[in-house]
This record gives structure tokens, C-alpha cells and sequence, in this order.
């Protein structure tokens, strides 16, 4: 599986097993840095990174939860 550049919070709350809304909470709070493309949030990668502890740690959550 190839990274992806940007993550849906959707996405990383997946990974996380959080709650999409958690996620959205982080990025408003500061906590987690976000881009917004039109009216949707995009998470780079390395921030999602970041978060789940390291990029190793991230492509294997996503991973289970993609299949």
C-alpha cells in the first residue's frame, strides 16, 4: 500500500479507533493540523503520523481497518 499524501479525519479515526468527531475536535482544538479543501478536512500524513506514534505504527492501523 502506497501512503497517502492525505488522510480524511474519517479516515485517521478509523485507524485510531476514535470517533470521526474526535478526530475534527483535535484539528479545532489545534491539537492536530489540517488543511481544508473546500468544505472538507484533509490530515497530512506525517501529522497523522505524528498522532498514531509513528508511520509504521499508522500503515498497519490502516491497514486492518482497510483490509
Amino acid at each position: 500500500m502506497a501512503k497517502p499524501a492525505f488522510l480524511a479525519p474519517e479516515e485517521l479515526a478509523s485507524a485510531l479507533r476514535v470517533h470521526p468527531e474526535t478526530v475534527r475536535g483535535w484539528i479545532r482544538s489545534g491539537k492536530l493540523q489540517a488543511q481544508k479543501v473546500g468544505r472538507l478536512w484533509r490530515i497530512p500524513w506525517e501529522e497523522a503520523a505524528r498522532l498514531a506514534g509513528s508511520e509504521e505504527r499508522l500503515a498497519r492501523a490502516l491497514k486492518e481497518v482497510r483490509g
